[in-house]
Parts: C-alpha cells; sequence; structure tokens
C-alpha cells in the first residue's frame, strides 16, 4: 500500500481547481531485474531562459541501449504538456505508432491569461519496445494550440515532453524487486513542501539500490529547491542539494533536458535492511516541480507462501467439519514467519482463521487443522477457499515473490461417503433416529414428497419433529417412505440433496 498526503496548489499566484492524482504503486517485477528511463523533451530551450522562444517542437527522440544479455520484460510511456480535458492530446505516436492514453491526469489552475490547465498521460508500450528493442525512439504528434501557448509562456510554464521508463532482466543480476510507482503531484511557492510515502517492499540488501524519477518543469537557473529521501538531502554529481531538478537526465549524462528531469539516485545511504518504506520529501521557494514517475530498484530475498487444503473431514450430517492443510515456503528464498495469518472463506464469507503456529524454513511445509462451521444456507455441498497470507480482510501481512498463489480451493460435502448410515438403522437405538439431522439445512428450502411424488410438506407449514414429520397441530405424517429434498441457490453442484425415509 503506498500511503501519501498532498496539499494540491501549483503555481505562485495561481488557483488549482482540479485535483491531481496521488502516486500509488502500479507494477512490481520480482526477479534478476533492474531499471532504466529515455525520453527527451519538446522544448527548444529552457522556459526560464529570457530569449525563450514560445514553441514546442513537433517531435523529439531518445535511444535505447541495452546489451545483449539484457532483456526487456516491460515499458511504459508517460507524456505531459499543456491540456484541459477538452484538448489534452492523448493520442500520439511512438516510432509511428499510434499510442492512445490508458490514464490521463489533469490539473486546472486559474492566471491574469484565464485558466490553464497541464495533463499526464501514461500507456503501456511493452509490445513495442520488445518488438523494436534497441533503436531509435521517437515521439510525435502532439497537438496544441500556438494560440493557446501563448497564455503558457505569458506564465512560464509552456512546457511538453516524453519518457519511457524500461524494465529489463539480466541473468547475471542479482535478485531484485523493482517497483514503479506513479501518479500526477505538484510543488510549487504556496505549498512548498510535498511528502510521498511509498511502500510495498521489504529491502534485504542495499547494495545497489536506486530510485528513479520523472519529473516536470524543473529549471537549471532556478536554485531554490530540495529533495530528500528518509530525510536525507539527495544530491549527485548533476543535481546539487539546492537544485535537484534542473532539466538533466542522469542516465545519459545530460544537461540539456529542458524542463523536465529524467534522474536516478543510489540509494545505499538512504536505506537500511529490513526497511518496508520509503519517504520522498520535495520542496521549493518558488520553483515549479511536477511529480509523474518514480521507480525503486533493491536486493530483496522473499518467502513464497502457498497453501493446498489436504483433507476435509465432516462431522456426520452436521455442519461442522475438520480441514487439514500445509503451508509450503517451496520456492522462497527467506524464512516464512511464525504468526502470518490464514483465512478460510466460502463464496466471500470469511468462516474462520488461523495463523502459522511456527517458522517455515525455505524448502519446507508445515501442516495443520483447524475445526469450521458453515452457515446453513450453504446447502451440503459447497467450495471452500484457504488462503495463506490473509488477515480475513483480503490483506496480507508478508511481503513475497509471488501474491498470487496464495490460496487453494476445495469441494465440501457435509454428507460424504463417510457418513452413510443405511436407511432403518438406527446409531441411537431409538427406533426413529436414522442419524440425519435435518438442522444442517437451510430449512426454508426444505420440501417433502410421499412414494408417489406428491408434495406433503414444505416451508411455512410449521412441522416441528423432524424424524417423524409432527406438525404443530399434532398431525403425523402417515408411515411409509418420503423423500426430503433440499434446494439452496449455494448447492452449485447437485441443485439439491434428496434423502430417502422410512416413517414407521
Amino acid at each position: 500500500m503506498i500511503k501519501k498526503l498532498l496539499a494540491l496548489s501549483f503555481f505562485i499566484g495561481y488557483t488549482i481547481t482540479t485535483t491531481a492524482q496521488d502516486f500509488s504503486l502500479f507494477n512490481q517485477f520480482y526477479g534478476h531485474y533492474d531499471f532504466t528511463m529515455i525520453g527527451n523533451t519538446l522544448n527548444p530551450n529552457a522556459n526560464s531562459n529570457s530569449n525563450t522562444i514560445c514553441a514546442l517542437l513537433p517531435s523529439s527522440s531518445a535511444d535505447l541501449n541495452l546489451t545483449s544479455d539484457q532483456k526487456v520484460k516491460a515499458a511504459y510511456l508517460y507524456w505531459s504538456g499543456p491540456g484541459t480535458p477538452n484538448t489534452a492530446d492523448v493520442n500520439v505516436r511512438l516510432n509511428a505508432v499510434e499510442i492512445n492514453s490508458e490514464r490521463t491526469y489533469f490539473v486546472a489552475f486559474s492566471t491574469s491569461s484565464g485558466p490553464l490547465g497541464i495533463f499526464g498521460a501514461f500507456a503501456d508500450v511493452t509490445d513495442l519496445v520488445k518488438e523494436q528493442k534497441n533503436t531509435n525512439y521517437t515521439f510525435s504528434d502532439l497537438s496544441f494550440s500556438n494560440s493557446t501557448l501563448m497564455h503558457y509562456c505569458a506564465n512560464g510554464i509552456n512546457y511538453a515532453g516524453w519518457a519511457i521508463i524500461v524494465i529489463y532482466e539480466q541473468e547475471s543480476l542479482p535478485k531484485n524487486l523493482v517497483t514503479v510507482y506513479d501518479g500526477f503531484i505538484g510543488i510549487e511557492g504556496s505549498n512548498p513542501v510535498q511528502t510521498v510515502l511509498l511502500d510495498g517492499f521489504e529491502i534485504t540488501d542495499v547494495n545497489d539500490s536506486k530510485i528513479g524519477f520523472l519529473a516536470w518543469e524543473g529549471d537549471a537557473l532556478i536554485s531554490n529547491e530540495e529533495l530528500r529521501i528518509n530525510n536525507l538531502v539527495a544530491s549527485n554529481a548533476l543535481n546539487p542539494p539546492n537544485n535537484p531538478f534542473n532539466s538533466t537526465n542522469s542516465f545519459t549524462n545530460s544537461n540539456q533536458l529542458w524542463n523536465m528531469d529524467l534522474d536516478y539516485y543510489m540509494l545505499d545511504n538512504y536505506v537500511d535492511v529490513g526497511d518496508t518504506s520509503l519517504k520522498v520529501q520535495v520542496s521549493t521557494a518558488g520553483d515549479v516541480i511536477i511529480l509523474h514517475g518514480i521507480a525503486l530498484s533493491f536486493g530483496s530475498k522473499l518467502p513464497d507462501a502457498t497453501i493446498k487444503i489436504d483433507e476435509i473431514k465432516s462431522k456426520c450430517f452436521t455442519r461442522i467439519f475438520d480441514l487439514h492443510y500445509t503451508v509450503s515456503n517451496t520456492n522462497g528464498e527467506h524464512l516464512l514467519l511464525q504468526g502470518t495469518p490464514i483465512a478460510f472463506y466460502i463464496g466471500d464469507e470469511l468462516i474462520g482463521t488461523d495463523i502459522l503456529s511456527e517458522d517455515v524454513p525455505i524448502g519446507g511445509s508445515l501442516s495443520d487443522n483447524i475445526t469450521l462451521t458453515s452457515a446453513d444456507y450453504y446447502g451440503v455441498k459447497f467450495e471452500i477457499t484457504a488462503v495463506v497470507d490473509d488477515d480475513g480482510t483480503g490483506k496480507g501481512k508478508i511481503f513475497e515473490i509471488d501474491e498470487n498463489n496464495n490460496s487453494d480451493l476445495k469441494l465440501v460435502n457435509l454428507f460424504g461417503d463417510d457418513c452413510y448410515i443405511p436407511r432403518g438403522i438406527s446409531p441411537n437405538g431409538d427406533g426413529k433416529n436414522d442419524g440425519f439431522d435435518l438442522e444442517v439445512f437451510y430449512l426454508d428450502n426444505l420440501k417433502i414428497y410421499n412414494r408417489y411424488g406428491n408434495l406433503v410438506y414444505e416451508h411455512g407449514e410449521g412441522y416441528t419433529n423432524q424424524w417423524e414429520g409432527q406438525d404443530n397441530n399434532d398431525r403425523l405424517l402417515p408411515a411409509g417412505t418420503y423423500f426430503y429434498v433440499f434446494t439452496t441457490a449455494y448447492d452449485t453442484y447437485s441443485g439439491y440433496v434428496q434423502l430417502i425415509r422410512e416413517i414407521r
């Protein structure tokens, strides 16, 4: 989960009229992975320059230069510039291939020139980049009105650009967790400090860990801002501590990426083993910064919890059953810790919880039992789902290699073969009780038919003696053979349960 508290006002003297998009975790990759970023500006020069040309370029290009042993796993295109929900260009081209925005963010604000808007867009271009691989990527067809652009120039917010976050696989890398977060938030003079708290991971190795930023509207000539990572001021050779967003590209060592930044920082000195969150704080004394994408990469050895329902034993003809299960850490690279929660569901209804009674080692397993009770409206045949690393609300407690292999499903039959009692044989010796308890059923769904197929009872008639068919007026069903039929909406397997009774 990614938590963040943000004030949402961008520019000095401007009033925000549309809320920006908070940052959230978009995707994670675990394995021999890392990330890089490519992109380019559409500004011909810095918009803070006194000689600024009030124009944006029709296209710009950047090269992807992976090594021969680096394979593209995912690629995400981001672009931004002037635009409102009515005017933003969400249909562009990358290497002449038409790209449509899958998520578009907007901020509208008032200026002396009238209301202006900034937009940010996103598209998954993995297939395109996997196909074209290392090549020159050209972004084009971003449309805008030159007459409208003049208003942006007058307010010093004329910019546009694009970037691709590329996640790649390389077998020589250690096991890393690469996480991509995105949103659309701004920092400016009247809201001088913004904080983003990133989580959804556990760091087990800090060596060669890094964080990358895609940000818009950074200016090389305005030195009044600060980037803090876990409360420590961040800087490197291209990004001084008082001007980290300064139109630079750390991946190419360029200082002419006008009004956008593609920068990364090594995290070895900013994080510790065991950290499960990272705080990013950006402050400014008047400049404008817009964050659009953040990527993290660090060593992370994790467990991999799986669960298997081994056996279900019903307490014959009751709604109680014993469930035997095994939790494994077969593919894990770290202990699966004692106390990891387990939840049991029928459909979406939680019917029980348990926890691991001890640690499960790498490659190991742990078996246990739990006794559960189901509601009568589920009939006698239903599916139960066991989920490991689930606290009963659908939320997990631990970080894992694979979050999608945590459940198992099995059919429960309360009248299984082990519960068969021949008709006419009484386990209690009373000559009447044949061992079946009608209380295991939802009686609103009960009907009783005689041997000729005639309905002699259905719910609402008030029978009180389930063994002899006695009603509230002491009327008894005649001696003979009857069919007790239970039909419930939850009994998806047989549609009904038919039990034969012989009343004596």
